[in-house]
């Protein structure tokens, strides 16, 4: 089978041709259809995680058919549509595992980071830990939902969103427009901050009602105008320069979910958060349950991610293009 494989720190992707994996007791083999590219294959390239595992073959969002089973698993079944997200597996019997929050969990692991992942023909997966893509979704639009789309939809869930509630965006990259329609599929108003003009019209295609251009508007006031300002701040750029400066636009009681990991650090006074009780609150992927209510109300809401198709031998192309900030729209590599 082809892959596409980071042998070492700081190196590019190389393509291999390996063996079609077996699947041993409670494993399944992913018959891979599409991969979407995320700014953490990036990191993995880098070794910005730190506990990357080389060689590794990247990707965490992944959709596919079951090809193979091993011994024991019941579940899924062979020919079924599922996809593959960040969590690849837990440890099961932790507090945060026991009270559905495996997503903390400290012996997780991570697929296309810490064990091979998607950017492949095939893969072996957990059978615990696969998602069931829904008929509704093809798998070029599942794809980016097992990150990207979990990630912002779990966020507004984690910052307890309210049916009509404010939702400002920072940053409409492969996080950000999929913030965009999610929230508004939520039944949600949203404004988006950007530092590019130029997407203005694409966010109000989209359905934001404001557009905020942070290098021609003081970022605070235009929030605050915005009928008291925002509940929720979904800071989806991985930059803390505009999180710093969007903060004290948060209405009382709001909540900035920072979803975009920047080596900096976030500076808030102790009476942005104390005079407006307001909360700063970081948001990872999520687990079994989130991915699968993500998927649920992507497909019958008809949240579809906004992507670009590439063959799996343009990664190295991908990334680099996401590296200089030039990658336009959701990535998604196809197998086929």
């Amino acid at each position: 089978m082809r892959a596409a494989v980071i042998r070492e720190p700081q190196k590019a992707l190389v393509m291999e041709d390996r063996p079609k994996p077996k699947p041993g007791p409670g494993q399944v083999v992913i018959k891979i259809k599409a991969c979407g590219v995320c700014h953490s294959d990036l990191f993995v390239q880098q070794h910005a995680f730190g506990f990357e595992q080389y060689p590794v073959v990247p990707g965490h969002e992944v959709a596919g058919v079951v090809d193979e089973v091993g011994p024991g698993v019941n579940w899924p079944s062979v020919g079924d549509r599922v996809g593959m997200p960040w969590l690849y597996s837990a440890c099961g019997h932790c507090k945060y595992c026991v009270s559905g929050n495996e997503i903390l969990c400290r012996e997780g692991q991570v697929t296309g980071v810490t064990t091979d992942g998607g950017y492949a023909e095939y893969m072996l997966a957990p059978a615990a830990f696969v998602a069931p893509i829904p008929e509704a979704l093809d798998f070029a639009d599942a794809a980016p939902l097992m990150c990207a789309g979990l990630t912002v939809y779990n966020g507004l869930r984690n910052a307890k969103y309210a049916v009509g509630q404010k939702v400002a965006v920072i940053g409409m990259g492969g996080l950000g427009h999929l913030a965009i329609l999610f929230a508004k599929a939520m039944a949600g108003r949203v404004a988006v901050i950007s530092t590019s003009s130029d997407k203005e019209k694409e966010a109000r295609a989209m359905g934001a009602e404001k557009f905020i251009n942070a290098k021609q508007e003081d970022v605070v006031e235009a929030l605050r105008g915005w009928d008291g300002g925002p509940d929720i701040i979904l800071a989806t750029a991985p930059n803390v320069a505009s999180m710093t400066k969007a903060f004290p636009g948060l209405a009382a009681d709001g909540t900035m979910v920072v979803l975009g990991a920047d080596a900096g650090a976030i500076q808030v006074t102790p009476m942005d958060l104390i005079g407006g009780r307001r909360k700063l609150l970081g948001s990872p992927s999520g687990g079994r349950s989130d991915i699968r209510a993500t998927l649920e109300f992507a497909a019958a809401h008809g949240v579809k991610p906004v992507i670009t198709k590439f063959p799996l031998e343009k990664a190295n192309e991908v990334l680099e293009s996401m590296h200089k900030g030039t990658l336009r729209n959701r990535a998604v590599l196809m197998m086929e």
